[in-house]
């Protein structure tokens, strides 16, 4: 009789556990406080060492295109910070703005000294760029950087 029950048993636990309904993940607060933030840093170690002016400016040039500025600085003071840099412009309705269907802009590369601060600045291509976000990351490093 104990040998029947074990599997009985246990496959009521395993039941009792379960729970009804879709998956639900859990919500990053971080990512989702990004998604509606002007900038993006896409390396989690970004938020020790890289400073980014907010908000950022932005205005219209005289044809009405977006134009937006910020300042990238080196919090370090003893790091060199490799990074890369990309702006995706949005139209009114959320929908991405690209130079060619499905080409995302590409990446620019900075190099920052210990405290160093440098303008960072790109123009929507289209005047129907009403959002933007600026993206960054670490930039991977080879031997003949340095």
């Amino acid at each position: 009789m104990k040998t029947t029950a074990y599997p009985i048993l246990a496959a009521a636990l395993l039941l009792g556990a379960c729970t009804s309904g879709p998956y639900t993940p859990k919500e990053d607060a971080v990512n989702s406080a990004a998604a509606n933030s002007p900038v993006i840093l896409l390396d989690k170690d970004l938020r020790r060492t890289l400073d980014i002016d907010h908000p950022t400016m932005s205005t219209r040039d005289s044809t009405g295109r977006l134009i937006v500025q910020a300042s990238l600085r080196n919090r370090t003071n003893d790091e060199e910070l490799h990074i890369q840099v990309q702006t995706l412009f949005f139209d009114r309705n959320g929908f991405p703005l690209y130079a060619q269907t499905g080409s995302e802009p590409p990446w620019q590369n900075f190099r920052l000294t210990p405290n160093q601060s440098i303008p960072y600045t790109q123009t929507a291509l289209t005047p129907q760029a009403e959002r933007y976000t600026i993206r960054v990351r670490y930039s991977a490093r080879t031997q003949n950087d340095d």
